[in-house]
C-alpha cells in the first residue's frame, strides 16, 4: 500500500510540474495574440 501510495505522490508532482511548464508556455502566445491586435 506504501509503494502505490508513494507512486500516486510522484504521479500528482509531475502532473502539477508538467501544467505549471505548459501555463509558462503558453502565456507569451497569449499575452502575443492580445498586445499584437492592439498595435496594428
Amino acid at each position: 500500500m506504501d509503494n502505490l501510495q508513494s507512486g500516486n505522490d510522484v504521479f500528482f508532482i509531475l502532473m502539477g510540474a508538467i501544467m505549471v511548464l505548459a501555463m509558462h508556455a503558453a502565456l507569451p502566445f497569449l499575452r502575443l495574440a492580445r498586445c499584437g491586435e492592439k498595435t496594428r
